[in-house]
């Protein structure tokens, strides 16, 4: 048995735009840098997690997934979250049996506690495990058993949406709550947030 999860990773120069009025290019780069480098090293603490896949279009960022053992696959054509990641899971089903974990490279507080606590939140397929942000807008981390069970839909109110598609699939939806995995870094709003616990003081 084996379950794969998958990290979509924007190119390190464009992601957390939205932080633009708090950090240069450069310290953006550098934060990307760092909350990637951070989410890989707490998967490979996850004895559950049988293999990480990193989708990105951004060849510094395969490149160090490959030296951290992790495998890739190449984000092509027009740049879109979701494709990308159906691109990523169906890779992944000619070696995983247990669905796919979805993991964003965006989550600072993450631990590998957390990972595994929600891993064994799942249930008899067909299932999902979602974690909402902290807006109960976005989803944060979610698994699918069968990897094809749902149209991947993260954008805008991608929570509700990915558990209403489940739902009508007839499949088990266990909602996650976990305060760690809520906290996303998205907004300035996010940053300050994680500043006062004295998090982005570290990774910047």
């Amino acid at each position: 048995m084996s379950l794969w999860a998958i990290v979509p990773v924007k190119p390190l120069r464009r992601g957390k735009s939205r932080l633009s009025n708090l950090l240069t290019e450069e310290e953006r780069t550098q934060l990307n840098k760092q909350l990637f480098c951070h989410t890989i090293e707490v998967l490979q603490l996850v004895d559950s997690v049988s293999d990480i896949l990193v989708v990105s279009r951004d060849s510094h960022v395969l490149t160090m997934a490959r030296e951290k053992d992790v495998r890739t696959v190449t984000e092509n054509g027009t740049p879109e979250l979701n494709n990308a990641l159906r691109r990523a899971s169906l890779f992944s089903t000619a070696f995983s049996t247990e669905g796919v974990l979805i993991v964003p490279a965006d989550l600072p507080l993450l631990t590998p506690e957390d990972v595994t606590d929600f891993i064994e939140r799942r249930t008899k397929p067909p299932m999902i495990v979602i974690a909402p942000d902290r807006r109960r807008e976005g989803t944060n981390m979610l698994l699918l058993d069968p990897a094809d069970l749902i149209t991947f839909s993260f954008g805008q109110a991608s929570f509700d949406l990915h558990t209403h598609l489940a739902r009508e699939k007839g499949a088990n939806v266990v909602v996650f709550e976990n305060e760690r995995i809520a906290l996303d870094l998205d907004v300035p709003e996010d940053y300050k947030i994680l500043s006062s616990k004295n998090v982005m003081s570290i990774m910047t």
